[in-house]
């Protein structure tokens, strides 16, 4: 089975959005722990702010990527890049 450029965005869409909705989770549980966990909360939420960053970017990618991977407003027989 060969993965087209929009089933690999929307699929790494939903593993980011898995990802994203554990750490979320795991956040809340760090305001319940002791201040040592503060520097773990710290680089989830970095995290967390990241992934959420790369979501949008990889939905706004969902409009420039046909569903034979040519980019849209470029020939697809260019071999400019």
């Amino acid at each position: 089975m060969t993965l087209t450029p929009r089933v690999l965005l929307d699929t790494s869409i939903a593993q980011l959005r898995t990802l994203a909705a554990f750490l979320a989770e795991e956040m809340g549980e760090y305001g319940q722990r002791s201040d040592a966990a503060n520097l773990e909360a710290r680089a989830c939420k970095e995290l967390l702010l990241t992934i959420s960053v790369l979501i949008q970017t990889l939905q706004a990618a969902r409009y420039v990527v046909t569903e034979d991977g040519a980019e849209v407003g470029r020939c697809a027989n260019c071999d400019e890049i």
